[in-house]
């Protein structure tokens, strides 16, 4: 343990032993150093392993580099993932206790779920009469609202025989039937998860007693985030026997209630079940004195500044037009890229240090075109969840693939088919014989054919499949040939990034690992970042413009009108967004905007900023 690092607060956390303790963390306090220091020194004393449930796959990342870094074998020791890949972990060692024979196929797509719960509906006489009486766009709303209910009874652990008692009778039919169906094409999907896995530990006590002996110390970051299916799994994991559990969390960084999430599980429910020894951290080392001063006008006392040095920039502008608030963030990044070196900032100002966040990406889009305008390099700042494939061999092998690593994906066979506009066909099989011999969809589907269950001649697949492509160039330079070229390289590093972090290894375990982000590369972006400000969650830059803060755009109008808890969101979202900054912090919003509509409205300040 590097004390030299750590101020006393934080020493007390990392030295603390046996037994449950609840650490409220504030923006910027050294969390996660705290967690890693914990977790290092816990490795080395005990036989046992560690769980360490992280929030989001880029912190998984970054926790098991920290620990890399400090002793490269401490991995050996501590599994680090979000819920939903412990939760999957645990499935494809055990779905079979639960009635899974075979590995289930991740359905991560909303479009596959949505065509799922329209065949639920058709089978649900009460409903579908409802559902066709309906225009397309009625249609979607309804299909988007029957997976809502679907996915709040796995959310809230509501098992068959409580069902009556919460449910209506058409929604426990059409839940029912959405279930036969996922079933009967071996899938599952993100609720399944945790909701199986808890089925799982609750009916089968020696397996989650077999999990218990095996992690002595469970660690839960962005604790104020759970919903009640997470927290579920954790109490019948540990049941009462396990109390070596850490929480880390701030409630006023709770943003995300649209997915059930709740602070009520860190701030209630595991004071009441584990009675953890509660520790406060609200020393800030990342943001300067304005930044945090400004910060704690949003929520008082968010933050200490007794330890802040540097004094750092907070600016609050108002334009006349979001055309004119754009110019102005424009000009201001250029003006700081030529200055290179501005007080309070090491170093020589690049892209890089630079994010523009909003509360919805459709505030982002002028800026973005005046970025591309000026030639200033840009990302977004994105989740890693499914593969952006461009090309339709791409497409193909990404159906093929599914379908071949699971038998029973009718599903995928029928996009599949009609991608390739065939008809009658029922197998990977019969479909290499209605394509012509040597075309790129032909070597596509052969490629599929060929892999082994394991995937152990993966590599040699692809890289035979893009020598195919490459010859083919030579003769036809198609544009559809350089993409599925560039489609099959990032499918080959995804293989690559599967085959590092997996030792049992199947096509179908490859397929749920990139549903749940787990082999995209953690390249480094180059550019200013654009953001939402729930994707920038946990993130950082030296300087921050916040834009689009006009009322009814942040807070959302939707907020407004529900109030209560939602607008309690919206203030947190804000909190997040200003306390991404280190060093400048520039908050802007414009006095009319126009509408989707064409439609010139007048806009104020947010409500949420402070008067």
């Amino acid at each position: 343990m590097n004390n030299i690092m750590l101020s006393e607060k934080q020493k007390e956390v990392v030295s603390f032993g046996k037994g449950s303790l609840l650490v409220k963390a504030s923006a910027g306090s050294g969390k996660t150093r705290v967690l890693t220091e914990r977790i290092c020194m816990l490795a080395k004393s005990t036989k046992r392993r560690i769980l360490a449930i992280t929030f989001s796959n880029r912190a998984s990342e970054e926790i098991k580099n920290r620990l890399a870094s400090i002793d490269d074998t401490l991995l050996e020791k501590v599994y680090v993932g979000t819920f939903h890949a412990f939760c999957n972990y645990v499935l494809e060692k055990h779905g079979a206790a639960i009635g899974y024979k075979e590995l289930p196929h991740v359905f991560s797509e909303v479009e596959d779920r949505m065509r799922i719960v329209e065949k639920a509906i058709a089978d649900t006489p009460s409903l579908r009469h409802l559902y066709e009486s309906k225009n397309e766009k009625q249609r979607n709303q309804y299909k988007s609202k029957s997976l809502d209910v679907i996915s709040t009874i796995k959310r809230e652990v509501i098992l068959d025989e409580d069902l009556t008692r919460k449910i209506n009778d058409d929604e426990i039919l059409l839940y029912y039937n959405y279930r036969e169906i996922m079933s009967s094409l071996n899938a599952i999907d993100f609720d399944d998860l945790l909701f199986l896995t808890y089925k799982l530990f609750i009916s089968n006590t020696n397996i989650a007693a077999l999990y218990r002996r095996n992690f002595e110390y469970i660690f839960v970051d962005e604790a104020q985030d759970l919903n009640r299916a997470q927290y579920m799994v954790l109490r019948s994991l540990t049941s009462d026997e396990n109390k070596n559990v850490m929480f880390v969390g701030d409630s006023n960084q709770s943003i995300y209630g649209f997915n059930g999430s709740s602070s009520d599980f860190m701030n209630l429910d595991f004071i009441q079940d584990y009675n953890p020894k509660v520790f406060v951290l609200n020393e800030n080392y990342r943001s300067t004195k304005t930044i945090l001063k400004y910060a704690n006008q949003i929520i008082p006392n968010s933050s200490s500044l007794d330890e802040v040095v540097l004094e750092g920039v907070t600016k609050e502008l108002c334009f006349e037009s979001v055309e004119k608030e754009t110019l102005w963030v424009i000009d201001k990044i250029k003006l700081l890229l030529q200055q290179k070196k501005v007080k309070d900032i090491e170093g020589e100002i690049c892209t890089e240090r630079i994010a523009i966040l909003a509360r919805n990406k459709y505030v982002l889009l002028p800026i973005e075109e005046r970025l591309k305008k000026e030639n200033l390099p840009y990302y977004y700042k994105s989740s890693s969840k499914g593969l952006e494939l461009s090309s339709l061999s791409g497409s193909i092998f990404n159906l093929a693939l599914q379908v071949k690593g699971n038998s029973k994906d009718r599903l995928h066979l029928s996009q599949l088919l009609n991608l390739l506009k065939l008809k009658n066909v029922v197998s990977l099989d019969d479909i290499i014989k209605r394509l012509e011999n040597g075309s790129i969809y032909f070597e596509t589907i052969l490629t599929i054919l060929n892999l082994k269950e394991d995937g152990s001649n993966f590599k040699l697949c692809i890289r035979q499949l893009l020598s195919k492509i490459t010859n083919k160039l030579l003769h036809a330079d198609e544009n559809e040939l350089h993409i599925a070229y560039s489609d099959f390289n990032e499918i080959l590093n995804h293989w690559l990034n599967y085959e590092k972090r997996t030792l049992d290894r199947s096509l179908i375990s490859f397929r749920n690992a990139i549903a749940l982000g787990q082999t995209f590369a953690n390249n480094e972006d180059k550019g200013i970042t654009l953001s939402t400000v729930h994707t920038m969650k946990g993130q950082e830059n030296d300087i921050v413009f916040l834009i689009g803060m006009d009322d009814m755009t942040f807070p959302d109008y939707r907020a407004i009108e529900k109030g209560g808890v939602e607008m309690q969101q919206e203030k947190n979202n804000l909190y997040v967004a200003v306390t991404r900054a280190k060093r400048y912090l520039f908050v802007t919003y414009p006095l009319s905007r126009i509408m989707p509509w064409g439609e010139v409205k007048k806009r104020v300040k947010s409500r949420l900023l402070p008067k």
